[in-house]
C-alpha cells in the first residue's frame, strides 16, 4: 500500500484510501458479523479472512478522517508519537497487560474473568492512553523509541 501511494497526500492516495474504506468496511463488517453469528465453524474464516478485510477498511477510514481533519490535532500528534515508537509501544503493551492480568500483578483476568468484556475495554483504554502519553514524553527528549534505537544500532551497517 505504501508503494502504491495509499499514504500520500495526493489525489491518487485519497482515491486509494476511499476504496479501502468502502470495500473494506462494506465487505468486512457484514462478513465479520456473519462469521461471529455462525459460531465456531466459521472461526478461521472470520479470523483470517474477514478480520484482515475489515482492518483494510479501518486503514482507509482513518486515512479519510485525517484527510478531512476530523481527528483533533492533539490526538493526531499522540498517535504519531505511538507510530514513531511502535516497536517499543508493542512490547510495552504486552508487558503492561501481562503484569496487570496475570498472577504476578493484580490478576485482573482471574478477578474479572466472568464479568463480561467491559473491563477489557477499560484496560485497553488505560493502556492505550498510558502508551500515547509515554511515547509523547519520550520523544520530547529522544529522537527514537528505546527499542527503535536498539534496532537501528543493530541494523546499522558496520565498516
Amino acid at each position: 500500500m505504501h508503494r502504491a501511494g495509499a499514504f500520500t497526500a495526493t489525489a491518487e492516495g485519497h482515491r486509494i484510501r476511499t476504496r479501502l474504506a468502502v470495500w473494506g468496511l462494506g465487505l468486512g463488517l457484514p462478513l465479520n458479523a456473519a462469521t461471529t453469528l455462525g459460531g465456531s465453524d466459521f472461526y478461521l474464516l472470520g479470523r483470517y479472512g474477514a478480520a484482515p478485510l475489515l482492518a483494510l477498511g479501518y486503514i482507509g477510514l482513518i486515512g479519510l478522517a485525517l484527510d478531512r481533519r476530523w481527528i483533533p490535532a492533539p490526538v493526531s500528534r499522540a498517535l504519531g508519537s505511538v507510530g514513531r515508537t511502535a516497536l517499543s509501544c508493542y512490547v510495552a503493551q504486552n508487558l503492561l497487560c501481562m503484569l496487570l492480568c496475570y498472577g504476578i500483578g493484580p490478576g485482573l483476568a482471574e478477578r474479572f474473568g466472568g464479568s463480561g468484556p467491559w473491563w477489557v475495554m477499560g484496560l485497553w483504554a488505560g493502556v492505550s492512553l498510558t502508551l500515547a502519553a509515554g511515547s509523547w514524553l519520550w520523544l520530547r527528549r529522544f529522537d527514537h523509541g528505546p527499542l527503535e534505537a536498539v534496532q537501528r544500532a543493530a541494523l546499522r551497517p558496520r565498516r
